[in-house]
């Protein structure tokens, strides 16, 4: 027996609006399971825009003030206009996911509750799918399509879109080749130090005790500045489980651990190490792992911002159901 018309609207609204409020707490659901997303959003550097503007624009110094100098009683102050500030840039992208449900599913789960359970199964499904794409996306680039193309922006193969800058292009293996937000990567300033290379360091460790020389070192190189020290670290899984070893030879403990970060993790200067799975071998140029390479990425959330559409943060849309399909869609939308 068909439904009535009342009925399905009913049960659309449901659905929908039983979506929508799923849908409120997915940033921090997604977060949760997705260790760069949630380091970035723990940081603060997750910020809300209201007006997009044809790019993302992020202001950048390039140069301290000069004018800054100690002075007494009648001296002149320096009064010399500043420049030294730019802006990178950087296109906006989107990301969403669909929900489906057939008429025959409708019908073997026939009841509020049933609807509800399995719409909860399949929104499970898109979260689960969506922070996946995210994580994959962000860590590997459109090595996702080409194992070699972890340097490049993820490129849809059904729509031809790509993802935003992914970590190999922004933490470079050549620092001062390239360009990244419009800016060239050996771009110099006033003083003609350059300013937009990232920091990095190629092991030349033979035990545990150079290693983590090596470690201090980059850790000193990427310290310096104003920005502070990196705080936050990833790494791919045979680096970190060396590093677990060189703790346990040095320390014999390895309980080193930040309580408040939902994931497995040591600590290195204080700041949380995590291993991600996805995380390519950069010096290999590939997303294939490999036992004589390791990846350590040190970042520092005062460098790093993600910027997202207020009005698009993991929306839902309403269940609608297409002219030629016995079904009917929402989507999540980023």
């Amino acid at each position: 027996m068909a439904f009535q018309a009342s009925e399905t609207r009913t049960y659309d609204s449901l659905l929908s609006t039983t979506l929508a409020n799923w849908a409120a707490g997915m940033e921090d659901t997604i977060s949760t399971a997705n260790k760069f997303f949630y380091a970035i959003r723990r940081s603060g550097s997750y910020k809300s825009v209201d007006a997009l503007g044809e790019r993302a624009r992020y202001s950048l110094r390039t140069d301290q003030n000069s004018t800054a100098n100690v002075y007494g009683g009648y001296d002149p102050i320096d009064v010399t206009p500043q420049e030294g500030i730019t802006s990178a840039f950087y296109n906006w992208t989107q990301m969403a996911v669909s929900i489906s449900i057939s008429r025959i599913e409708e019908r073997k789960n026939s009841g509020e509750m049933a609807m509800l359970d399995l719409l909860e199964e399949k929104t499970d499904q898109a979260s689960d799918s969506i922070n996946e794409l995210w994580a994959k996306a962000t860590f590997l680039g459109n090595g996702v399509n080409s194992a070699t193309a972890i340097t490049t922006p993820f490129t849809s193969t059904l729509t031809g879109r790509t993802w935003f800058t992914p970590l190999a292009m922004l933490v470079s293996t050549s620092p001062t080749t390239g360009t990244v937000g419009g800016i060239p990567n050996n771009s110099t300033n006033n003083t003609g130090v350059t300013f937009w290379a990232n920091q990095r360091r190629a092991a030349t460790d033979t035990n545990f005790s150079s290693f983590f020389a090596d470690l201090d070192g980059l850790r000193n190189d990427c310290s310096k500045g104003v920005g502070g020290p990196p705080d936050m670290h990833f790494v791919d899984q045979n680096t970190y489980q060396f590093y677990c070893k060189a703790l346990r030879t040095f320390h014999h403990n390895t309980s080193y651990a930040r309580a408040d970060i939902p994931f497995e993790n040591v600590l290195f200067y204080g700041q949380p190490v995590m291993w991600d799975e996805y995380m390519p071998n950069s010096s290999g140029g590939t997303t294939v792992l490999s036992t004589s390479q390791g990846t350590w990425y040190m970042l520092n959330s005062k460098f790093l911002q993600i910027k997202y559409d207020s009005q698009t943060n993991f929306i839902t849309t309403p269940f609608v159901r297409p002219e030629n399909q016995d079904a009917k869609t929402a989507q999540i939308l980023w």
